[in-house]
């Protein structure tokens, strides 16, 4: 193999431990992220249009959570429900119980 010919791109990978991997594979996504950037600024998006869209995303974000903690209470009242239920239903049978047990002579 001539020194100045590169290895392929997969035979490079398979020596590297999983660390270099990583940081190979960070560097790439950075450079994507660059190169998305200053596309975006060539067909015409500038800084103030970058700032909606970081706040367009921040807010659907805080939807996507609001969502889920409505959900979580909504979970939370309902299993608190059945527990009420269950205690009603717990009360009315003893107060049965104590009907049956006095000869049903208690007053309503």
């Amino acid at each position: 193999m001539n020194p100045n010919e590169q290895q392929p791109q997969g035979d490079t990978s398979l020596n590297l431990t999983y660390e270099q991997f990583q940081e190979q594979q960070r560097q790439r996504r950075e450079q994507e992220m660059i190169e998305g950037r200053m596309a975006l600024q060539r067909a015409g998006a500038d800084s103030s249009s970058e700032k909606v869209r970081g706040l367009v995303n921040t807010m659907q974000e805080l939807v996507q959570e609001l969502s889920m903690t409505e959900n979580q209470i909504q979970v939370q009242a309902d299993a608190q429900l059945r527990q009420l239920r269950k205690l009603k239903e717990r009360a009315s049978s003893i107060e049965a119980e104590v009907r049956a047990s006095l000869g049903g002579s208690a007053p309503h």
